[in-house]
């Protein structure tokens, strides 16, 4: 996914560098992640599985606190390329971010969790004349509410069991408005209710969600 001002100015975050066992890297998801096809580096082909199935990445960009010392304009944003084996134990990239997000009792991964990823080491090939296999392992922390995107397809936010008192029939002050949506934000609600209880726009309760 390319925002406006990356696609504009030509900017774009870095890839994040593992390339020590106990490298790793920290930060916030950015933007909301994004499934893509995996590309050979060289020639620029989208590459496919033995059965003709195009291979799958998932593009995470974090906001990190690393910065490159000779690059004034690092703004520590750092991509990560989620993929490799879905096997449970694996310890590929794909099993370790997987297995963070389960851990986490969360959905998938979302804008404003925290995510963190390490190298751990390195297991030889089972393929002759490839590169060892890097072993990964990481941890995440999901933001409160929000929708999440799990590592193969967005999946709906479940409503809380609880059900939220109706709000009575005349209009709110402006006052009270505001803070009827803080406390309907604080339990999870989405905007939709939330305007239908306080006639808020839109945009006024996204401020306040950024705000809490």
């Amino acid at each position: 996914m390319t925002d406006s001002a990356s696609f504009l100015l030509g900017g774009g975050s870095r890839s994040a560098k593992f390339d020590n066992p106990g490298d790793s890297v920290t930060g916030t998801v950015a933007v909301e992640p994004e499934v893509r096809d995996q590309t050979d580096i060289q020639t620029g082909r989208i590459l496919t599985w033995d059965n003709g199935d195009t291979r799958k990445q998932l593009v995470v960009t974090l906001d990190t606190d690393q910065r490159d010392p000779d690059d004034p304009e690092d703004d520590g944003r750092r991509s990560l390329y989620v993929k490799g084996s879905k096997q449970r134990g694996s310890q590929s990239l794909h099993d370790a971010v997987a297995t963070a997000v389960r851990n986490a009792g969360a959905s998938g991964l979302t804008v404003g969790g925290e995510l963190t990823v390490r190298f751990t080491g390195e297991e030889p090939s089972q393929t002759k004349g490839f590169n060892p296999r890097k072993l990964y392992e990481a941890s995440y922390k999901a933001p409160t509410g929000g929708e999440f995107l799990g590592t193969d397809q967005p999946v709906q936010q479940t409503q809380p069991a609880t059900p939220v008192q109706q709000q009575p029939a005349q209009q709110e002050s402006s006052g009270d408005a505001v803070a009827t949506a803080k406390q309907l934000i604080s339990a999870g609600m989405d905007d939709g209710t939330i305007t239908a209880a306080t006639g808020l726009d839109s945009t006024v309760i996204g401020a306040l969600r950024a705000a809490a």
